[in-house]
């Protein structure tokens, strides 16, 4: 079955090397990537106004900035090896990325969006990029790969699933999970954080769950007791080299939406070299 995959892009080295990391990933799968690039001046306040009356120049020169752009990335692609499962399309948008996003997803039903940690205007250090945070925050209807820069591509040989049991997931969710696993050749290494106290009847059936939806993959349980889950996670990650992270993500409450706490992927800690695939709830 083909797969459709969204590739954002702000030509930056970070979002080049996600276009590089998710064509290696699906290698053996027959794809259409769709290259999306997007262009709009970021309005607030009474700055918003000049919406009424667009910058001719601005948008013209975007607009073929954009389009040399998305060539560029083109001719890229014709220099790696060529794939016949591969086919390619760019899409250029005078809008918001978010916008974007969002409107192409609902026309196109993407099994899974690529896209880099962080972009080419945010500050170095150990966060992501407000772009990448945002497409997390409203994109429930497919899972998010979110590749760092320093990452080089080598087929995972262990992907951590870190979850506490309490979520829900889409069971269409994991099953890109699995497959991921299954091009791969790797194991799932389920990673859980509990307290003292036993799991209760809801955790308990989530785990037989997400057991039977990884029957056809090498997969373990692990427990890790009285931890932060951001300490656990990185010192298990850094102990047995995984190669992927994936957490459950849980739809933000209205305090994450604004901006007021922490959404689950900063709970998890920032990776510079481990890519980490958010999972949606129910």
């Amino acid at each position: 079955m083909e797969k459709r995959i969204l590739l954002p892009t702000d030509f930056s080295k970070n979002s080049w090397n996600a276009i590089k990391y998710a064509i290696k990933l699906f290698e053996g799968k027959q794809c259409e990537f769709y290259i999306l690039h997007t262009y709009a001046k970021e309005t607030h306040g009474l700055d918003s106004l000049t919406l009424l009356d667009p910058d001719e120049a601005f948008n013209k020169m975007s607009e073929i900035k954009s389009k040399e752009g998305l060539g560029d990335i083109l001719i890229k692609l014709s220099k790696l090896e060529n794939n016949t499962n591969h086919c390619f399309h760019v899409v250029s948008e005078s809008t918001l990325l978010l916008d974007a996003v969002k409107y192409l997803n609902k026309k196109l039903h993407f099994d899974m969006i690529v896209m880099g940690a962080k972009g080419i205007n945010n500050k170095k250090g150990e966060s992501y990029g407000k772009h990448t945070l945002e497409i997390l925050k409203s994109i429930r209807k497919c899972p998010i790969l979110v590749v760092p820069s320093n990452v080089d591509f080598n087929h995972p040989k262990e992907i951590v699933l870190t979850t506490d049991f309490n979520a829900d997931i889409k069971i269409s969710e994991i099953t890109n999970l699995v497959e991921i696993a299954k091009l791969s050749n790797a194991s799932i290494q389920v990673l859980s954080i509990t307290q003292p106290s036993k799991l209760s009847f809801f955790q308990k059936r989530n785990k037989v769950v997400i057991r039977k939806q990884l029957k056809e993959v090498d997969h373990n349980f692990n427990t890790l007791r009285n931890v932060k889950m951001g300490i656990a996670l990185s010192c298990f990650v850094s102990i047995r080299n995984s190669n992927m992270i994936s957490y459950i993500d849980k739809k933000p409450s209205l305090w994450q939406r604004l901006g007021l706490g922490k959404l689950n992927l900063n709970k998890l800690g920032y990776y510079a070299d481990v890519p980490v695939l958010a999972l949606h709830s129910k």
